[in-house]
């Protein structure tokens, strides 16, 4: 049961991070209309260490350096993301142009991508901690 878990979760961390270079386009549109230099930038980081994240969860073993690996991709991954959701936040709220509707798609992507992000580093770290084997000396 936990090897069906632990695949299902690495698939759907896979999906997630294809599906968000996929869509880059739609971010790149939402971007084009905020005059942020830096947001480009951390949308870059977002998608580069998610797919590295669903990588690193496809390649796990129960080696702690793995799991450190896939932990801090992870982490990486859901600050990037958190990070531009923050500055096209705050940049929206500063034009009289723009409003959250012009750029909602790309928000609530990202939103849902560093939900799906960080419930699969819970299971995939917990699933991978528990089924490991105590080292033997």
């Amino acid at each position: 049961m936990k090897d069906i878990v632990l695949k299902t979760a690495v698939y759907i961390l896979l999906i997630t991070a294809l599906g968000q270079l996929a869509a880059s386009q739609i971010h790149i549109l939402a971007i084009t209309k905020i005059f942020a230099n830096q947001i480009g930038f951390y949308l870059f980081m977002f998608i580069i260490f998610g797919i590295t994240t669903a990588f690193n969860g496809y390649l796990l073993n129960n080696k702690r350096r793995g799991l450190i690996l896939f932990v801090g991709s992870g982490i990486l991954a859901i600050g990037a993301g958190y990070i531009y959701m923050t500055l096209m936040q705050t940049d929206v709220a500063a034009q009289k142009t723009i409003t959250m509707a012009d750029v909602q798609s790309s928000w609530l992507l990202v939103a849902g991508s560093i939900a799906i992000y960080g419930i699969g580093l819970l299971v995939i770290s917990l699933i991978t901690l528990v089924s490991s084997k105590p080292a033997q000396i």
